[in-house]
């Protein structure tokens, strides 16, 4: 048989979660079976139009949140606040007791860190001057 390696631009996501899939398969031999549940929590307008929210997911006794976003004009309300105790309130409810969550220097590190994240790892020098934040909390 012979292989050959080939790069793509725009992968197809079927071959994408090929990967995935793959992945799952070997880690659930070490880890369990145990299946990651997806959590999202919107914030939505009268005409229900999404304008803030936060996306993740948790498993293995951790909440990992992948993306908390509040509009521009929403900014400064609380809004974050209200999304983040809401997802680890639903994290300890399913069990978890830590969270973590990634942000850029040009996001919020100092939100999460003001409600009891910790930084644990920062890369340097991401998108030319800026610094990308890696923290946890101790949810219970």
């Amino acid at each position: 048989m012979s292989y050959s390696l080939q790069f793509e631009n725009k992968p197809e996501k079927s071959d994408v979660q090929v990967l995935w899939k793959g992945l799952h398969y070997y880690n659930t031999q070490f880890s369990g079976d145990e299946e990651a549940q997806e959590l999202a929590i919107f914030v939505r307008d009268e005409n229900q139009v999404i304008v803030a929210g936060v996306n993740g997911w948790t498993a293995f006794g951790w909440l990992h949140i992948d993306v908390l976003w509040v509009a521009e004009n929403l900014r400064g309300q609380g809004w974050g606040k209200k999304l983040l105790v809401e997802a680890e309130a639903e994290g300890i409810r399913r069990g978890c007791k830590y969270a973590n969550l990634d942000s850029f220097s040009f996001q919020a590190p100092e939100m999460y860190k003001k409600y009891g994240y910790e930084e644990f790892g920062v890369l340097d020098n991401v998108a030319g001057k800026h610094k990308w934040h890696f923290l946890k909390k101790k949810l219970v």
